[in-house]
C-alpha cells in the first residue's frame, strides 16, 4: 500500500520554488501535482523536471483544477498578497514564501481572510520547521541552559547591485530587512516571545533601499536582549547562539539551514544534534502544512499568524528608523 499523497501546487516556478520542489520527495506525503506560471512553456518545463504533467498558464486554472491540496506561493514579494488571496478565496490552503506580504497592514488583511474562510495560511519561514531549530527550542523549554538571557544571529550575502532585480527594487519588496531580517528576528521571537522593542541602523543605497541593517532587540520584560545583522553587501559568518544562565546553544554556520546545533553546559560534555538532510530542507515545512491541514487547523503552532504579525511589525519599525 503506497503512502498517502498530499498534492502540492506551485504558483511561480522560480529559484525558490525549485528548492521547494526538489525537497518534496524527501517529505512524508508531499508530491508536486501542479505548476502555474504566466508562461505555459515555463510551467510545463518545470513540471516535467519535477514529475508532474499538470501545467497551467493561469493561476486561477490551477486553483480551480481540483488537483492540489495546497499551494506554495513563490512569486516575488509584491505579488504574495494577491496570490495568497486567490487561493484562500477558493478554499485552497496556502504556504506563502516569506515575507507574507510587503507590509503589516496587508498581512493583517490576509490573516483576517484566512480566519474568515477557515482556510490554512502559513508564512513560509522554513527555518521554523527545521529539526535543528526545533531541537534548540526543546532544549530551552527543558531548562537545559537555565534562563535565556541573550541571543545573536546574522545572515548576509552579497547581491548584485541591479535595481531592477528583487533584492534592491522597492517595487518588488526589496531590502535586506524585509527580505531576510525575519530570520534572526524569528529566533529571538521564539525564545523570548512577542511585544519586543527594536532599535536599528542601516546602510541605504541611492534609491532608499536598505542594503544592510544592524538591530538590537529587547524583550517585553526588558530582561533579555538580542543582536542581529542582515546584509546584501557582503558574506557574514551566518552564525547564531543563545546564552542562558547555565549554558549556551550554538548553531553551526548557515544556522538558518538544516545544520548541527550544540548544547554547551560548563562541566558537561557538549551535546550535538545533527539536523542535516540530503535535500535543501523545505520538506519540513511541507510536512508541517500537511499535518496542520489534515488536523483541520488554519495556522501552524511552529510559525503562527501572530508570529507573522509580530515579525512584520518589527520589520516595519526597523525600516522606519
Amino acid at each position: 500500500m503506497g503512502k498517502r499523497e498530499f498534492r502540492w501546487g506551485i504558483l511561480g516556478p522560480g529559484r525558490i520554488a525549485r528548492k521547494f520542489a526538489s525537497s518534496l520527495p524527501f517529505s512524508q506525503n508531499g508530491i508536486l501535482n501542479g505548476v502555474a506560471s504566466s508562461s505555459l512553456e515555463r510551467a510545463g518545463s518545470f513540471g516535467t523536471e519535477f514529475g508532474t504533467k499538470n501545467a497551467f498558464e493561469t493561476y486561477e486554472g490551477m486553483v480551480n483544477s481540483g488537483l492540489v491540496d495546497a499551494v506554495y506561493v513563490a512569486r516575488p514579494h509584491n505579488f504574495h498578497k494577491q496570490d495568497a488571496e486567490l487561493c484562500l478565496q477558493h478554499g485552497i490552503p496556502v504556504l506563502c514564501e516569506k515575507p507574507l506580504t510587503t507590509n503589516l497592514n496587508d498581512s493583517l488583511k490576509l490573516i483576517d481572510l484566512s480566519k474568515e474562510k477557515g482556510v490554512f495560511l502559513m508564512e513560509g519561514l522554513w527555518t521554523s520547521c527545521l529539526p535543528s531549530f526545533q531541537k534548540a527550542l526543546e532544549w530551552i523549554k527543558e531548562g537545559q541552559i537555565g534562563e535565556p538571557l541573550h541571543a545573536s544571529a546574522d545572515f548576509g550575502h552579497p547581491a548584485a547591485r541591479d535595481f531592477s532585480q528583487r533584492h534592491f527594487n522597492p517595487e518588488l519588496g526589496g531590502g535586506a530587512m524585509k527580505d531576510i531580517g525575519i530570520y534572526p528576528l524569528a529566533l529571538f521571537m521564539k525564545v523570548f516571545g512577542h511585544g519586543l522593542k527594536i532599535q536599528s541602523s542601516s546602510i541605504q543605497l541611492e534609491n532608499g533601499i536598505d542594503a544592510q541593517e544592524v538591530f538590537q532587540v529587547t524583550s517585553a520584560s526588558g530582561q533579555q536582549t538580542f543582536q542581529g545583522m542582515v546584509s546584501f553587501l557582503g558574506a557574514t559568518p551566518s552564525v547564531a547562539s543563545i546564552i542562558g544562565t547555565e549554558g549556551r546553544i550554538q548553531f553551526s554556520p548557515q544556522w538558518f539551514r538544516p545544520v548541527e546545533v550544540s548544547l554547551e553546559i560548563p562541566g558537561k560534555e557538549v551535546l550535538i544534534f545533527d539536523g542535516k538532510t540530503d535535500s535543501f530542507g523545505f520538506q519540513f515545512e511541507a510536512d508541517e502544512v500537511d499535518r496542520c491541514v489534515s488536523a483541520g487547523l488554519i495556522e501552524s503552532p511552529n510559525w503562527s499568524h501572530a508570529d507573522s504579525i509580530e515579525a512584520a511589525r518589527l520589520i516595519e519599525l526597523a525600516e522606519k528608523q
